[in-house]
């Protein structure tokens, strides 16, 4: 697992919430979703349902599906090619305990403006914030209408991430179920208490 690009997709997650938290009320739709850590770019699908969140993605031969379930407080982690699932806490105080991040610390957002990102009008971000003592900064692209960051980059660009091809509708309750013959797996010791999922709460 790539650790650097574990914590920057947690970063995504906890920006989103101080955004104004909750994916409870977020729109309904699947969309094609791009990341780019580095030199590093990865392409996978992403559906979300209120505050469900599934996202597919591959690593090599390797094919992978983390679901969020904000509702139960888990994320699962499912590996179709041994049926295998791994089932791991979800929550805004663990995710800001991996980032290292103080207490009751709020991000500082300055709106810049707006803009539109494939075919959706945004309001753009500048956010600052504080991770193990230095002060991280990002974009982010919040569309109006899906209440979502559909777009976030660094400063430097090394890191980026975008839905693309975004489809509104309804999605199946049984997309964000774990299917039947999974066998769930403890998690290992060495595995942080969280996980890349790329799906963004809404903001109010």
């Amino acid at each position: 697992m790539n650790y650097k690009h574990l914590k920057m997709t947690l970063l995504c997650i906890v920006l989103a919430w101080w955004l104004g938290a909750g994916l409870a009320q977020a729109a309904e739709f699947s969309a094609v979703i791009i990341n780019r850590m580095e030199s590093r770019e990865t392409q996978g699908k992403i559906y979300i349902k209120g505050e469900k969140m599934r996202r597919e993605f591959a690593a090599g031969e390797k094919v992978g599906i983390t679901i969020v379930r904000p509702d139960m407080k888990v994320m699962w982690m499912l590996m179709p090619g041994q049926k295998t699932v791994m089932e791991m806490p979800f929550s805004k105080a663990s995710l800001e305990k991996m980032m290292g991040m103080p207490k009751e610390q709020q991000a500082e957002m300055k709106l810049l403006g707006t803009e539109t990102v494939n075919g959706y009008e945004t309001e753009k971000f500048e956010t600052t914030v504080k991770g193990n003592g230095k002060p991280i900064k990002h974009f982010m692209w919040v569309s109006k209408k899906l209440g979502v960051p559909i777009k976030m980059i660094s400063p430097d660009g090394s890191f980026f991430m975008e839905y693309r091809d975004i489809k509104e509708g309804a999605v199946p309750d049984s997309v964000f179920e774990i299917p039947p013959g999974y066998q769930k797996m403890t998690m290992p010791r060495s595995m942080p208490p969280g996980v890349p999922p790329q799906g963004m709460p809404r903001r109010q």
